[in-house]
């Protein structure tokens, strides 16, 4: 069931434009017909004509009514599943916002710092630094920054010569959300640094929230 509803999501707008084209159609068709009843001279000829407007307008309720189920389901029900169920989109990142996340955060640190995570506008939330995790790991934090253009989400080893990877990021401000998901069954077991990067439309970005994150391996 809950892949239905993912599926249908992600499907929203195919179904609204095909839902659309064809309103329009069986609309115009009701429409026809709606006129053939009203000039019709014989009986039957009239019959015909209501015969076939009644299941235009039938296929018109039912197209209507596959949209709104598509906007309810897209809307209220999909938010509400597990945040492990839904797919972490993968924003639409322009070559100049590229550059700035390829070059937006300072040089490796030997130790998280946690003082960006006072910033009350680019800091994360959950988990907390120390926090032992396996398996898929849900990043909530505030990503609201002035003049706000992108937020990364990057982690590391926390041992020299490791680089920062991306592990997700995005184009919209959050705050108190979730700003991503890490599946750390993906990675070595092992202690990790973790940090949020927000930067603005001009470059600039505040210290990291940075935090210390041990991976523990799969039960079982």
């Amino acid at each position: 069931m809950d892949e239905a509803l993912l599926l249908i999501s992600s499907l929203q707008g195919w179904i609204y434009v095909l839902s659309l084209l064809a309103g329009l159609i069986y609309l115009r068709l009701a429409l026809k017909w709606h006129g053939e009843v009203r000039s019709s001279l014989f009986g039957l000829e009239r019959e015909r004509a209501g015969s076939k407007r009644s299941r235009a307008a039938g296929m018109l309720v039912l197209i209507l009514a596959a949209a709104a189920s598509t906007f309810v389901v897209s809307t209220f029900l999909v938010p509400q599943l597990p945040a492990s169920l839904q797919p972490t989109a993968v924003p639409t990142i322009s070559l100049i916002e590229l550059e700035a996340i390829r070059n937006s955060t300072a040089a490796p640190q030997l130790a998280p710092n946690e003082a960006g995570c006072l910033n009350e506008a680019a800091t994360i939330i959950s988990p907390s630094s120390g926090e032992e995790v396996r398996g898929l790991l849900e990043i909530r934090g505030t990503a609201n920054i002035q003049n706000f253009a992108f937020y990364k989400i990057e982690i590391r080893l926390s041992e020299p010569n490791s680089v920062w990877q991306v592990i997700t990021a995005g184009t919209e401000t959050l705050s108190e959300e979730v700003l991503g998901a890490w599946d750390t069954s993906l990675v070595e077991n092992g202690v990790y640094l973790l940090q949020l990067v927000v930067t603005d439309s001009a470059g600039n970005a505040p210290l990291p929230c940075t935090l210390e994150i041990v991976v523990l391996p799969e039960v079982g």
